[in-house]
């Protein structure tokens, strides 16, 4: 037992963060740190420079109990003033309180840094924005908050989930160690854009890697999912590289592994705790690391396989595959629905013609209606129906452009439709008054009012969608929804009448939106330039209000 303390004395003297995470330190489950599936950890913490780092990363790959880490030891053992930012105050809030605050009180060692009663026998957790840590201090601040960033000074800052902080307010964060002797700034987050945010400082600095050595010929190689795991058949499908993995019809029922193939004896290979980090730009003076799901040994890359399958058919899960499983900026612009894409969506299914006349055939049908608010009212109406294998789809019915709201009452009246969503600008009061209409006269259809709003991707919500109730408004984030109709649209998910082609400007302004990457603001958006795109609007409300109805009734099999 000696011996085993000696050993930890050591390590704890030689690599300070190591040794803090070994001996003193529980995660948020209150169980002990483990490096066993994480071989990349030990040496980035005993690597990572004092002045700082920039730190590109996949999802639960270990980082931010790292960053945990490294402010408690710069505070406690050194004495330093520490600021760790989140994006917003909500945010740090939960972090200190479920993260922060249960760490500090499973572990004797940091209890004994925290203030305690003339007794002896409390201690004082201090608030969620600040805690006084030995002769440190902790301070834990929302990036939204701007006047938090005037009043404090540091000597380490740390910034979590950089691309989703407030980049005016981060801009002021190194004014804050100006007044430090020895000022260090580590920024880390999951990515969002190729060369923006997170992406960006990556690409400045040295570029580390993770370097995992091949048990067959001892090559090194940092992971890829394209070099390593996938390659494409000759019909343009994605197939395991791992020669051991059989073909399957349907490659979701995957119940195996998929071993990585070495690019140098093109040979499958275990992952192993071999590896190192390597700057593949060294001439750059700013660290910087990036980390994927790939190097953690106890992700099942046959799950990661499925999940790339399924995600080929949406761009929201493609998205999500690149940022958080492997840690890289996910760009998908110059997208557009095409007429080809239109006419696959009325064709592919049994086709149909136009329903001009509505009726009591859609009374036990639950009906969906958007409505896009301009010189005219263009309106999309939907059926929920069920195709061959039982799944849902959005079969449209009807598309029109109307004059009035006193039509567009007509049409929920002659069509019952259930759920209305009506573009809540310009004309505000007139989709209020068609919402107070449908209250009154036709209780058994909800008319709610949409807006946009941009919503972080990390939101639980489809479409980072949000209901007020009480006013019946419908915030929806504009990129996500288009995403989402698009998607729909060229999967064939959905089914258009044959005779849709014949409405004035139907196609033209479905084909309008182009989806670009705004530089300039760093994000992707749906830019129609000056061709109207009222119908794809129509449709995109069209689609909440049928992503509504799911929430109650059955559905039709028509």
């Amino acid at each position: 037992m000696n011996e085993y303390h000696s050993l930890l004395n050591e390590l704890s003297a030689r690599f300070p963060m190591v040794g803090i995470a070994m001996t003193h330190h529980n995660n948020t489950r209150g169980q002990p740190m483990s490096f066993k599936d994480f071989p990349y950890l030990p040496s980035l913490y005993n690597s990572l420079p004092e002045e700082g780092a920039d730190i590109q990363k996949a999802v639960q790959t270990g980082l931010s109990e790292a960053m945990i880490i490294m402010t408690l030891y710069d505070a406690g053992w050194r004495g330093r003033i520490v600021g760790y930012i989140l994006p917003t105050f909500a945010v740090r809030d939960r972090f200190v309180a479920q993260r922060i605050n249960r760490i500090l009180e499973q572990s004797k060692t940091y209890r004994s840094f925290l203030p305690s009663n003339s007794r002896g026998d409390r201690w004082e957790l201090g608030n969620n924005k600040l805690k006084r840590f030995g002769s440190g201090t902790l301070m834990f601040l929302g990036s939204n908050t701007a006047v938090d960033f005037v009043e404090f000074s540091a000597d380490t800052i740390i910034i979590d989930e950089f691309d989703q902080c407030d980049p005016a307010n981060l801009a002021k964060a190194r004014d804050r160690l100006r007044a430090s002797s020895d000022p260090r700034l580590y920024r880390l987050g999951n990515p969002t854009l190729p060369n923006q945010g997170i992406c960006k400082l990556y690409e400045e600095s040295d570029k580390r890697a993770w370097f995992s050595r091949c048990d067959r010929c001892g090559a090194w190689q940092n992971l890829d999912w394209f070099n390593n795991f996938v390659r494409q058949d000759d019909n343009g499908k994605y197939i395991p590289r791992d020669p051991a993995v059989k073909p399957m019809q349907n490659w979701t029922n995957l119940q195996r592994q998929i071993r990585p193939v070495c690019t140098k004896c093109n040979q499958p290979f275990n992952r192993n705790i071999q590896g190192e980090w390597i700057a593949r730009a060294s001439q750059s003076r700013r660290a910087g690391y990036i980390i994927s799901r790939l190097d953690v040994l106890s992700q099942n890359t046959g799950d990661l396989f499925k999940e790339w399958i399924l995600a080929q058919s949406d761009i929201n899960r493609l998205s999500t595959f690149y940022t958080s499983v492997l840690g890289q900026g996910f760009e998908y612009s110059g997208a557009r629905i095409t007429l080809d894409h239109l006419r696959e969506c009325a064709t592919t299914k049994p086709e149909y013609n136009t329903d001009f006349g509505g009726g009591d055939d859609y009374e036990n049908i639950l009906v969906s209606l958007g409505v896009d608010v301009g010189s005219v009212l263009n309106a999309v109406l939907s059926i929920c129906a069920l195709d061959e294998d039982g799944e849902i789809y959005r079969k449209t019915i009807l598309v029109g452009a109307y004059r009035n709201f006193e039509e567009i009452q007509d049409l929920i009246i002659r069509y019952r439709v259930n759920c209305c969503v009506v573009d809540s600008m310009p004309e505000m009061r007139k989709g209020q008054e068609l919402r107070d209409w449908a209250t009154r006269e036709f209780s058994s259809c909800y008319v709610w009012l949409a807006r946009f709003y941009p919503t972080a991707r990390i939101s639980t919500d489809d479409y980072g969608r949000k209901l007020n109730w009480r006013e019946r408004v419908v915030t929806v984030d504009r990129t996500q929804v288009m995403d989402a109709t698009f998607e729909e649209i060229t999967s064939v998910r959905r089914s258009l009448p044959i005779d849709a082609f014949n409405m004035l400007g139907f196609v033209q302004q479905m084909c309008a939106p182009v989806r670009v990457l705004d530089s300039e603001k760093g994000r992707i958006r749906w830019e129609e330039g000056s061709n109207p795109d009222h119908f794809r609007l129509a449709d995109v409300y069209d689609r909440v209000a049928f992503d509504l109805l799911q929430q109650q009734g059955s559905y039709s099999s028509g």
